[in-house]
């Protein structure tokens, strides 16, 4: 087969693999979210006199345009690049969290300062640390050297330093850079993004095939880590202790107040909810487009609604899965699966958090809730998967051909 027409043909079949699928599924999750980002904001920006259009909707369609191109331009290029490039791209991202804490160039709202102000543009850094950890953690969990297999029991010091300590040390090291990334961005403060961070790494570091006495060691650590950082605002002990309590009528219009409203807005909806447009939540709480959006749409269409969209990111978390699976490359089929464990992890708090089985603490869920950069964040961690997946779809491929012609 003649060279030229011979990628071609591999170009046009690649369209119809997992990177298409998950294309798909990105786009209809991010159609569904300007749906009900402009259905939630509508009225409460008409009453501020911003017209018809809400300001959410708006930069939500922005940040979806260049979501995607920003997808494509990654998916494009081959997974090898990114892997050589991981570690800067990390380390990029660390220094835009340290960014933010500077003044002039940290951007602070409602007392928070998590943005870096580009342009028009407010940029959360540490949306795009979750991508950057992933990358990290694939990276160093997959430096495995299949000649040195673990050894449980070594006969010598060489053997210990060879395949005891330095992995172990390795885990360590990286684990707690973790943990101070993690510290920088509970700082701002954002509690929710740091939580979703640890409990991601936590999931990478089973899959890594680590031991169980280190891993029982990293995750008392972890658990003494998080305990530290919420005993360091008193409100979130307050918070925590008063939530089984928020239907209390002095906790319901203060501390309780936007998960009542939430919880009474699900209940609300039914089965087919009542009617798009017609819901009451959207009108009572303060995130209605962003970490409360799901009331907005469990009230208006009902359970059938919202097991559409679950639907959605779960088949999104499923393909990355049964694909990752596949994978010869560990640090993509680490990537797969961290990309994975991330959408399903930051969903499912969402959805707790909306229907009072946690307390408030401020988590999107991928695609659907407004904020340009959860929503860019998590394309680009596709673009990711979506250049592991053609990379690897392409070499085998090339393989079989070649075998074909043997």
């Amino acid at each position: 087969m003649h060279e030229s027409s011979y990628h071609t043909t591999m170009k046009n079949k690649t369209f119809f693999t997992g990177d298409t699928i998950l294309f798909g599924l990105s786009l209809l999750a991010t159609l569904f979210g300007l749906i009900f980002i402009f259905d939630a904001g509508y009225a409460r920006s008409i009453q501020a006199g911003h017209g018809i259009i809400p300001r959410e909707f708006k930069s939500q369609l922005i940040f979806s345009i260049l979501s995607i191109v920003s997808y494509f331009c990654i998916a494009k290029i081959p997974f090898s690049f990114w892997k050589k490039s991981t570690f800067y791209i990390f380390i990029i991202g660390v220094i835009s969290v340290l960014l933010v804490e500077i003044p002039g160039l940290g951007k602070e709202m409602n007392g928070a300062r998590r943005w870096l102000g580009l342009g028009p543009f407010l940029i959360q850094p540490a949306e795009f640390m979750k991508v950057g950890i992933i990358l990290f953690l694939s990276k160093v969990f997959s430096i495995q050297p299949s000649s040195t297999p673990r050894i449980n029991k070594p006969k010598n010091w060489g053997e210990r330093l060879d395949h005891i300590i330095i992995p172990q040390s390795k885990t360590l090291i990286s684990f707690t850079i973790v943990l101070l990334v993690s510290y920088l961005i509970e700082r701002e403060p954002d509690l929710g993004t740091a939580a979703v961070i640890i409990a991601t790494s936590f999931s990478l570091l089973i899959l890594s095939n680590i031991s169980l006495k280190l891993l029982f060691k990293i995750i008392l650590i972890g658990i003494l880590g998080i305990g530290f950082l919420v005993s360091m605002e008193p409100y979130r002990i307050q918070r925590i202790m008063q939530h089984t309590n928020r239907w209390q009528p002095q906790v319901m219009d203060e501390l309780g107040y936007q998960t009542v409203q939430s919880e009474a807005g699900m209940a609300s909806g039914g089965l087919v909810g009542v009617g798009i447009g017609s819901g009451r939540a959207k009108h009572m709480l303060p995130a209605a487009t962003t970490d409360f959006i799901l009331a907005t749409i469990a009230e208006e269409t009902g359970l059938l609604g919202v097991t559409s969209m679950l639907g959605i990111l779960s088949w999104i978390s499923f393909c990355l899965i049964q694909i990752g699976r596949r994978m010869e490359c560990n640090h993509a089929r680490l990537t797969l699966f961290g990309t994975s464990i991330w959408i399903a992890i930051q969903t499912s708090v969402n959805v707790m958090m909306a229907n009072g089985t946690l307390p408030a603490i401020g988590i999107p869920i991928p695609f659907v809730s407004s904020g340009g950069s959860s929503l860019l964040a998590t394309w680009i961690g596709i673009g990711f998967c979506a250049s592991a997946i053609r990379q690897h779809t392409i070499h085998k491929r090339k393989l079989k051909s070649k075998t074909g012609h043997l």
